[in-house]
């Protein structure tokens, strides 16, 4: 872990809300601003280290990507193009059943410490994914609640851990 920094001094995440604009009734995303808590660095060491495991052959970069592949594509008059969305994503992946299925994938062949040159258990790792996203994690909304039921909107791993979910299904 030569890579990863301590800071000095965190606060708490900020939770605030923005408007869901596509609802015909007032809804808010739920945004936890967990930048310069004490766990955001471990939070961006674990992303960084773990995102390539968060990809298979189905996944899309961008709208740019998904436009080049999409015009490759041959279709008959018989054949049909289908989008599936996903409601609310990230806020109700599985957590704990997607930390094993990343575990399973870090630990096949022993990747995450021949690719990172480190010695890390399985134990370990589900250990620093628990701080990173719900051990202690403390919000401000007019009091000081807990956190611990999902991987927050705008924690570096909620991308990854919505990705990773998604690929194994």
């Amino acid at each position: 872990m030569a890579d990863f920094v301590l800071q000095k001094g965190s606060h708490l995440a900020h939770l605030y809300g923005l408007p869901k604009t596509n609802k015909t009734t007032l809804a808010m995303w739920q945004i936890l601003s967990a930048t310069g808590t004490y766990n955001y660095p471990l939070a961006k060491w674990l992303d960084e280290k773990l995102k390539p495991l968060s990809t298979n052959e189905y996944t899309i970069s961008d709208v740019f990507y998904f436009a080049e592949e999409i015009q490759k594509f041959k279709l008959d008059k018989t054949d049909f193009l289908v989008s599936y969305d996903v409601t609310a994503l990230s806020t109700n992946v599985p957590l704990d059943e997607t930390v094993h299925i990343l575990a399973d994938k870090v630990f096949k062949d022993n990747w995450l410490n021949k690719t990172h040159n480190m010695n890390i258990s399985k134990d370990d790792l589900i250990e620093l994914r628990s701080i990173a996203t719900e051990k202690n994690s403390y919000f401000n909304l007019m009091e000081t609640c807990r956190n611990k039921l999902m991987v927050s909107i705008g924690s570096p791993l909620g991308p990854l851990v919505a990705n990773a979910f998604m690929c194994s299904v």
